[in-house]
């Protein structure tokens, strides 16, 4: 059968004639493909091919006889890429945006998280009573060693210990909505 005919090559795709398939299959596959990849790659237009094959069997009957069989299945394969390289741009775009909202909407959790637990952990260290706060202070802050604590204050490195013991015990409560 002679590819230039094309109304006798619709008239028997659409007769459900399965040799004219093959044969159209055969003669547009490897140029379609060729010419699809170079809008996507060379798998995804395999893919696209195969699809348009795919459909323009299933649909067969809705082939019109005066239309050109070989612009029909170039154009849709153009458009079919089209829709992908759109479909895939859309997708990074918005996958993109997404993130950027995420990190947004993250450091300004995070932000307002650190400055609640800043606030708390401050209120807490006030309302530590005079010797554990003094004790937990020269520790943490001016980090000192328990004994060089106990010389200032004039009291044994066990009371130290236990201070800033308490200290800590008074902050795991306090502060334990912050903690997981």
């Amino acid at each position: 059968m002679n590819l230039n005919d094309n109304r006798l090559i619709i008239k028997t795709l659409k007769s459900g004639d399965q040799k004219t398939f093959s044969l159209v299959y055969a003669s547009y596959y490897k140029p379609l493909c060729l010419f699809c990849s170079s809008y996507v790659s060379p798998e995804e237009a395999e893919e696209i091919v195969q699809d348009l094959m795919m459909y323009v069997w299933e649909k067969r009957e809705l082939l019109v006889e005066d239309m050109s069989l070989k612009s029909f299945l170039f154009t849709s394969v153009k458009n079919r890429a089209l829709n992908v390289v759109t479909r895939v741009h859309i997708t990074r775009h918005v996958y993109k945006e997404y993130q950027s909202q995420q990190l947004k909407a993250s450091s300004a959790l995070d932000s307002c998280y650190c400055t609640e637990l800043f606030n708390a952990y401050m209120k807490a260290l006030r309302e530590l009573p005079k010797e554990q706060q003094e004790a937990y202070v020269m520790s943490r802050y001016k980090q000192l060693t328990h004994k060089e604590i106990a010389d200032m204050l004039n009291v044994s490195i066990q009371t130290v210990n236990y201070r800033i013991g308490k200290a800590l015990q008074f902050f795991r409560i306090r502060l334990k909505d912050f903690c997981p």
